[in-house]
C-alpha cells in the first residue's frame, strides 16, 4: 500500500543519526531537504501500486497496448481500434491465457468468455443393429463434422407503405466474430458447421 508524502517524510526523518544537529520536526532545516525526496518516493510507490493492476490484461488500462502488442496481431482480423476498452481488455484477456484444447467444452467455453452461449452436436456413424428406424443416417466422413448452435443475429424490419423506402434492407444478419475462433482453433480432423437461432 502506498504512503503519502508526510507519511514518508516522518519515517526519513526517523532514519536521522541521533544528536541535536539533526532535528526531527517539520519545520527544521532537514526536513524542507527531504521533502522533495520524500515527494518522489510517495509518487513511486503510488505508481508501482497503480502498476499491480496492469499485469491482469483485463484491468489493463497503461499496459493494454503492450499485451496487444506482445500478442500481435489477431489472427481474425478484428481492428482494436474499432473495439470497446472492455472489449479490447476482454480478447486480450482470452488470448494471453487461452491453453488450447479440443474438447466440445472447451470451444463452448471460449464463446462464454466472448459473452455468447452456443452448444455444439456431433455426428455418430450408424451401424447395423444400433440404427432405429427413422433415425439419422450418419455415414462415415460425417462424424467429423460438428454443428455449432447459435443465438440469431438477423434483425427483421417489417417493410411499411409511406415509412419504407426502396433499397432498404428487410432483414440485416450479422455474423458472429466467435466463428473465425473456432474456425481457426477446431481439431485438423473436423468440419464446422455454424447454425443461427437454434443455441
Amino acid at each position: 500500500m502506498s504512503r503519502s508524502e508526510d507519511q514518508v517524510l516522518d519515517e526519513l526523518l526517523s532514519h536521522l543519526p541521533p544528536g541535536w544537529i539533526w532535528r526531527r520536526d517539520r519545520d527544521s532545516l532537514i526536513a524542507a531537504l527531504l521533502s522533495p525526496l520524500a515527494g518522489g518516493i510517495a509518487d513511486v510507490e503510488e505508481l508501482a501500486e497503480e502498476m499491480l493492476h496492469e499485469v491482469d490484461p483485463r484491468l489493463a488500462s497503461v499496459c493494454l497496448p503492450d499485451f496487444e502488442r506482445v500478442l500481435g496481431p489477431d489472427p481474425c482480423g478484428r481492428d482494436t481500434s474499432t473495439m470497446s476498452l472492455a472489449d479490447r481488455r476482454q480478447l486480450a484477456h482470452q488470448r494471453w491465457t487461452a491453453r488450447g484444447g479440443a474438447s466440445r467444452q472447451y470451444f463452448i467455453d471460449l464463446a462464454a468468455m466472448r459473452g455468447i452461449a452456443i452448444t455444439i452436436s456431433e455426428n455418430r456413424v450408424s451401424y447395423a443393429g444400433r440404427l432405429v428406424a427413422g433415425g439419422k443416417l450418419v455415414e462415415p466422413p460425417q462424424q467429423f463434422v460438428w454443428t455449432v448452435h447459435l443465438p440469431s443475429l438477423t434483425r427483421k424490419r417489417l417493410f411499411t407503405a409511406g415509412a419504407s423506402q426502396a433499397g432498404e434492407r428487410l432483414v440485416t444478419f450479422t455474423l458472429s466474430d466467435i466463428e473465425c475462433d473456432i474456425r481457426r482453433l477446431k481439431p485438423a480432423h473436423t468440419e464446422v458447421v455454424f447454425r443461427y437461432g437454434s443455441a
